[in-house]
């Protein structure tokens, strides 16, 4: 089956919160290339021979963060180039990029996060300036026939959709091809989701659910549904709002019941019960 989440020799954005677990989820991309297994439910590429990564970061560090999740997802790791020299001179149309390809001949190339890539000396939101340094990343990838998947933290617009949550211009998330964004499944702990947001050349994948278990082969899949990223702020919110008066309420049960500031915990207790407030 081809994967649809990351099509080959084209861009790909991934992008979440800090924290949500995009950069193991990509640590779990590379040990299927690399060894030619399954992506959640489609294969890479089309094809289950193993292939090279090349994992370039400027965010965490590599001997106990990249290279130890890669090995807890089961990666061949005789077939990760992951790339840390001079990471703070690397922009996106550095010769150095084209030689790493032509040297480690990826399937995937990995820019994590890609804004360390853009340079300090470009506007994010400046659409001309960065068309420039990422339509050469696009030539690269069409030249070589690599899949490339940057790696992106959403902005501070919470209340925005899926797509004006990614940092910078919305002209960088018309040179994608492919758009996954990660997020936590409310009132379910530790599971997490990958929708599909955009996908310009093929029918948008499933949205998989998963957890990350550092014992268990790294990424858990848990199965599938069809909801998206905007889907899940909004049951979100709704799950606030519904748990935000109760809360309230039992705050003020409190406050009536403790006028001098103290009370014997087991009165408490009872008074809560009889007030059908619960201990939760």
């Amino acid at each position: 089956m081809y994967c649809p989440y990351v099509p080959r020799a084209k861009l790909t954005l991934c992008a979440a919160y800090p924290g949500v677990g995009k950069t193991y989820l990509l640590c779990y991309m590379a040990a299927c290339v690399t060894t030619g297994r399954h992506f959640f439910n489609s294969v890479p590429f089309g094809r289950n021979e193993p292939g090279n990564v090349i994992y370039l970061t400027a965010e965490d560090g590599i001997g106990d963060t990249i290279k130890k999740r890669m090995r807890e997802c089961g990666a061949d790791m005789r077939k990760v180039f992951i790339v840390t020299e001079n990471k703070t001179q690397l922009l996106f149309d550095s010769p150095e990029i084209e030689d790493f390809i032509k040297q480690a001949k990826p399937d995937l190339m990995i820019f994590d996060p890609f804004q360390a890539y853009i340079g300090s000396d470009i506007d994010m939101n400046a659409p001309n300036k960065t068309n420039e340094r990422i339509g050469h990343i696009i030539d690269l990838a069409e030249k070589y026939g690599v899949a490339i998947v940057l790696i992106c933290h959403f902005n501070k617009n919470s209340k925005g959709d899926a797509i004006t949550r990614v940092l910078g211009s919305t002209d960088i998330m018309g040179k994608c091809r492919s758009y996954i964004a990660l997020g936590n499944v409310p009132n379910e702990d530790e599971t997490k989701f990958m929708s599909h947001e955009k996908s310009s050349l093929e029918k948008r994948g499933k949205t998989i659910l998963f957890k990350i278990d550092p014992d268990n082969g790294g990424v858990v899949y848990l199965g599938e549904n069809s909801l998206s990223m905007d889907d899940y702020t909004t049951l979100k919110g709704k799950s606030r709002s519904m748990t935000a008066p109760a809360l309230e309420e039992a705050k003020q049960f409190l406050i009536n019941q403790m006028p001098e500031g103290r009370r014997l915990a087991k009165e408490i207790y009872t008074l809560a019960s009889a007030n059908k407030i619960s201990e939760g």
